[in-house]
């Protein structure tokens, strides 16, 4: 016996995530697609301006090579798909929650809860899913093109930083970037309080797309002491994602220094006088081998994987 899928949206801008759940639903069985109509837009999401008829067409253009499919109007996000007689409900990572109260409520009504099918999300050329607020507020096309530069957050004013995750990200997408110092975090940092740090810097301000935080710290193992730069990437569907660059080791007597107070900055000072003014320790330390520009930058790349490689990630 067929299964009967139900899976419901606006469906605004047809683009490629809502392509992918709408296959999902139509691979599991006979399908019954709940398109929101123009009364419950009103108090739902008034931002939108296609009609339910435009909104309709779309749909029947895209569904046209498909079998066993059918659209129903509805008024309400939970009515149909609680007293219908369904086996499964496809969602959206948006969605899913919405699922979840849904069998609660079928439950309460002594029906079987469906079975939830979780559709990942599409991404978008900048790595961001794709959206129907998205395509409206003219950030990328219904095929996730980028249609303009990826707003970029950074929590720190260190030029070196600025300059290494600019380098870095742009490998990716093009980018504006915005910098400013973070409030309340350590200045030498150790172990864990490197990766708070870190998230503290990453925020993500209203109107941007990406936050990034960069912290240095030291991080002490059973047998040694290291240096290391973590970053931190913070994205406005709060999804974040974490690196760190190679490390470097640091001399075990210098420890309770800089426990004390005393930034590997100061530490290095004392030690190469004038010439720590103009590069990092790392610079020092590897008579110019690596420069901390490398390190970030290997921090950054480190970052972005769960991001290229979402499908094993999220």
């Amino acid at each position: 016996m067929d299964k009967k899928i139900i899976v419901g949206g606006t469906f605004d801008h047809l683009h490629l995530g809502h392509e992918k759940l709408l296959r999902t639903a139509l691979n599991e069985g006979e399908t019954t697609i709940g398109l929101v109509s123009d009364r419950m837009l009103e108090e739902w999401k008034p931002e939108v301006e296609n009609s339910y008829e435009e909104r309709k067409k779309e749909l029947e253009r895209f569904l046209s090579p498909f079998r066993s499919w059918s659209i129903v109007k509805i008024n309400n996000p939970y009515e149909k798909a609680v007293e219908g007689d369904f086996d499964v409900l496809v969602v959206s990572y948006e969605t899913r929650e919405r699922g979840e109260k849904i069998n609660e409520m079928r439950k309460e009504k002594g029906k079987k809860p469906l079975q939830l099918i979780e559709v990942d999300p599409v991404l978008a050329e900048d790595l961001l899913p794709i959206s129907s607020t998205r395509i409206r507020e003219g950030d990328i096309d219904e095929h996730g093109k980028r249609l303009k530069p990826v707003r970029v957050f950074l929590g720190s004013e260190n030029p070196i930083k600025k300059e290494s995750v600019r380098e870095a990200l742009s490998e990716y997408f093009d980018l504006e970037m915005v910098c400013e110092e973070a409030e309340g975090v350590e200045k030498q940092p150790f172990n864990e309080d490197i990766i708070r740090g870190a998230k503290k810097r990453a925020k993500v301000p209203e109107g941007f797309d990406y936050g990034v935080g960069v912290e240095s710290g030291i991080v002490q193992t059973e047998n040694q002491v290291f240096s290391l730069e973590y970053v931190v990437i913070k994205d406005r569907f709060r999804f974040t994602s974490t690196g760190h660059g190679p490390g470097f080791p640091i001399p075990e007597s210098w420890t309770s220094e800089l426990k004390s107070g005393i930034t590997l900055g100061k530490k290095m000072k004392a030690i190469f006088e004038d010439r720590s003014e103009k590069i990092g320790a790392v610079d020092l330390l590897t008579d110019g081998q690596v420069e901390r520009e490398d390190c970030i930058k290997s921090a950054c790349f480190m970052a972005m994987i769960p991001r290229l490689k979402s499908e094993l990630y999220r």
